[in-house]
């Protein structure tokens, strides 16, 4: 083999490596500038998006935005046009199922109340709803006031004129008695305790804390916030919330390590000391309270 082949064999590769390379660099310089233009030269900037365009994520933290609106300023109007831009056609059953995670949650009670209303006013028919937005909305009607009857007008007399006497001697007057007036009574809570028991029965794995709130005649009465705390931690349920333990009805898991406390958010006697403790038969037991509301409520119209 001649010495000019040799050398056009041992530089074909060369030009390969070089035309190969040539093009990766130019692919990743491409690619480079294409980035670049897009984020940086002319990137896309949305202006007045719709909240229809928001992730599932914004949508719901909008929805709470116009519950909260509206529980302030009560224009209905307005919270319409503004759940009208999220173009949902199921935005009833939308903010029902937000509720129900609040619920879920432990968000605070005003929270729920005020998104419970939006759905309300929407037609939404969910338990949730009942349970934290029992109130009639605009348009029940209003509960007659009593107006004191109009006495008739009390005819006075003219005075006599007193007749002309010696003036007497100026008396000094006795000093007066300043009246007295007994203190404010102190308030009384809105619910009392009326039944404490140990719960032996069983049927739950973990021992719980179980509230029980009736009414002023002793029916159920769900949608009651409990609040419960122990060293170091707090938390709060509602009753009512899981049917299966009944209207009135809400639990809470205890831990061996812990004492609770345990008080209605609407007012009653604070019950401390809770603890776990063995049954009869050796097992872990919790607690059943039974609060009774002592405000008679009027019947609905």
């Amino acid at each position: 083999m001649s010495r000019r082949s040799r050398a056009n064999q041992s530089e074909t590769p060369r030009r390969r490596f070089s035309s190969a390379s040539l093009l990766l660099l130019g692919l990743i310089l491409g690619l480079a500038g294409a980035l670049y233009y897009a984020w940086v030269a002319a990137p896309i900037v949305y202006v007045d998006a719709s909240p229809a365009r928001f992730s599932e994520r914004y949508k719901a933290e909008y929805i709470f935005l116009v519950s909260q609106s509206f529980a302030v300023d009560g224009d209905w109007a307005q919270a319409q046009r503004r759940l009208a831009a999220l173009d949902d056609p199921a935005v009833a059953e939308t903010v029902t199922a937000l509720l129900e995670t609040f619920v879920r949650e432990g968000r605070p009670s005003t929270h729920i109340h005020n998104l419970a209303v939006l759905a309300q006013k929407l037609g939404g028919d969910a338990p949730a709803i009942a349970l934290f937005a029992p109130t009639p909305l605009a348009g029940a009607a209003p509960t007659a006031t009593a107006v004191p009857p109009t006495l008739p007008p009390t005819t006075i007399p003219s005075p006599t004129p007193a007749p002309t006497t010696t003036p007497l001697p100026t008396m000094t007057a006795a000093p007066t008695a300043v009246p007295t007036f007994p203190s404010e009574p102190t308030a009384q809570p809105t619910y009392r305790l009326l039944n404490q028991q140990r719960l032996c029965d069983g049927s739950e794995s973990n021992p719980q804390i179980e509230v029980v709130t009736l009414d002023a005649l002793l029916e159920p009465l769900p949608g009651v916030e409990v609040l419960i705390s122990w060293d170091g931690g707090s938390d709060h349920f509602f009753t009512g919330f899981k049917p299966a333990l009944g209207e009135g009805s809400g639990d809470f898991a205890m831990s061996p390590d812990h004492s609770y406390t345990v008080v209605l958010a609407d007012g009653s006697p604070e019950i401390s000391g809770l603890r776990i403790e063995p049954c009869d038969d050796g097992a872990a037991g919790g607690w059943r309270l039974t609060f009774q509301n002592l405000i008679l409520q009027p019947d609905t119209p």
